[in-house]
């Protein structure tokens, strides 16, 4: 029978965390929104395969050029102010989108903008958002983790399951309602976090002589890459989003050659996607606390290494589903167990950089993925594609057992605790 210490129900995260959990899920649908609604807004604007193109990469590309410079601001400035004019840009870009709209006057070039200036604001709320939590929580690792399973769950029902559906509904109604109403969700974010005080606790930076931006990145980097717990998880991370990636890019492929699925059901399977995020977001904090952040880790990359597999050696749409389910629940629970030890290990005043330094690590294996899904699926057949896949991941959980199970996680959180 559990005590009343080590019960997760007894963890409280404090008002300061339900408003910057409140602020995630609204700003997370609001993402959402438009990333459904900009896509189908440059097609109707333009009817040009390339603007929709263009549109998908302009909002990615800030994660590229950004991220690292992004991670200095959230060192230097107070986190909270970081989101709020964050969310603040995004309202403002909104709008005048929305002013576009009514007065017929968007064009390629615009959209393109448009995708790019939110992705900065995304970039630079994401990373302070996730630098703030052991602010506004503590750094035991219970509260980290129940805090970042919430944060999770947020993100996953705002960008996957609600917002998509929400913008694209909004966008048959009426092209200017889903962005209309995204303004609103940004300026609702933005008041909530600007409703939580000011964190008084000085950062270590500040308490340095100020450095060039140029220091600040290297000193993350070199950070991120000198600590050989942290290395490994930034690089297992990346090797996981190879496979995603060429998961997620062949997926549409998969429903209708392999599945027989209408465009409907392709979204089903989204969706199915997003409630299993939901449920490993939710579940991870019991989890890590029964079982090891280590033993959730493995587990997660072989049984997500393993769903994969089953997607592509079954032609059944309902096992499909219930895969991408179990493959939305792995991935998140594994998502909150790196991210709680990374805000055990490494400093306040560096946690901006070296979380934005493992971003860029782990985007690197997206561009790799899709091109290796598409080379396998070209040559071999979709289907393929999985399989190989799904026992690439099986191999880098097996072969990084010695680093990453619970006995060196213990050890890399005790290293940084003296």
């Amino acid at each position: 029978m559990p005590t009343k210490e080590s019960g997760d129900a007894e963890v409280r995260l404090g008002s300061r965390f339900r408003r910057l959990f409140g602020a995630t899920l609204v700003s997370s649908i609001g993402t959402g929104m438009h990333t459904a609604a900009l896509p189908l807004l440059a097609l109707q604007s333009t009817g040009s395969p390339m603007a929709l193109s263009f549109v998908v990469m302009a909002a990615e590309v800030p994660w590229v050029l950004l991220s690292l410079h992004a991670g200095v601001v959230v060192d230097r400035l107070d986190r909270r102010r970081v989101m709020v004019w964050a969310d603040l840009g995004r309202f403002a870009v909104l709008v005048a989108l929305a002013v576009l709209i009514v007065t017929a006057q968007v064009n390629m070039v615009w959209l393109v903008l448009t995708a790019f200036l939110l992705g900065v604001g995304q970039v630079f709320f994401d990373l302070a958002a996730q630098a703030a939590i052991p602010d506004f929580v503590t750094r035991d690792p219970r509260s980290l983790a129940k805090a970042n399973g919430r944060i999770a769950a947020a993100e996953s029902n705002g960008e996957d399951f609600v917002g998509p559906p929400l913008g694209s509904a909004l966008f048959g109604v009426w092209n200017f309602l889903p962005f209309a109403g995204n303004a609103l969700s940004f300026a609702a974010s933005g008041l909530l976090i600007f409703s939580i005080g000011a964190d008084t606790k000085p950062k270590e930076t500040l308490e340095a002589p100020r450095k060039s931006v140029r220091s600040d990145m290297v000193e993350g980097i070199r950070w991120l890459f000198g600590n050989r717990a942290l290395r490994t998880l930034a690089t297992v991370s990346c090797l996981g989003n190879v496979a995603a990636t060429a998961q997620f890019a062949m997926l549409a492929l998969l429903a209708m050659e392999v599945l027989g699925l209408p465009d409907f059901g392709f979204g089903l399977l989204l969706t199915a996607t997003a409630v299993g995020a939901t449920t490993g977001g939710l579940g991870a904090a019991a989890a890590s606390k029964r079982f090891g952040p280590g033993t959730v880790m493995l587990t997660g990359k072989a049984g997500v290494g393993a769903a994969i597999l089953v997607l592509g050696l079954t032609a059944n749409a309902w096992v499909a589903a219930a895969m991408m389910m179990v493959t939305g629940a792995l991935m998140t629970a594994e998502k909150v167990v790196v991210s709680t030890l990374r805000q055990q290990i490494v400093p306040d005043g560096l946690l901006g950089r070296v979380l934005s330094s493992s971003r860029l690590v782990v985007m690197a294996g997206g561009p790799v993925g899709a091109a290796l899904g598409g080379i396998l699926a070209s040559v071999f057949g979709v289907q393929v594609s999985y399989v190989a896949a799904g026992a690439f991941l099986i191999l880098v959980a097996l072969l990084f057992y010695p680093l990453l199970n619970n006995r060196a996680m213990m050890r890399a959180t005790d290293d940084s605790g003296r």
